[in-house]
């Protein structure tokens, strides 16, 4: 069942996600933030992720598959939004 909302995703912080990258390379990233956001009537309600991974490869604003521990898989669209200490942090909405 694919993960997609807070309740999914917040037991998961600090969990490493294997992400598909574009040329079918793994990327590793780490779910560092769950927040949840005003109500937007979604169901499941509205939350913030931050994701934070290598620097290398970069992974542009897209769609993506994520998958945990080979059984929970998801596609989440991901921001690249800062960079730090030779990290990348990637941020996903779900408004």
């Amino acid at each position: 069942m694919p993960l997609s909302s807070f309740d999914d995703f917040v037991d998961k912080v600090g969990a490493a996600f294997r992400v598909d990258g574009d040329n079918g390379a793994p990327v590793s990233l780490s779910l560092r933030a769950c927040t949840p956001l005003n109500d937007s009537g979604r169901p499941g309600g509205s939350f913030r992720l931050e994701f934070i991974g290598p620097a290398q490869p970069h992974l542009p604003q897209s769609i993506y598959r994520f998958t945990l521990d080979g059984a929970d898989s998801t596609d989440i669209f991901i921001v690249p939004v800062a960079a730090e200490r030779g990290a990348l942090v990637y941020e996903a909405i779900f408004y």
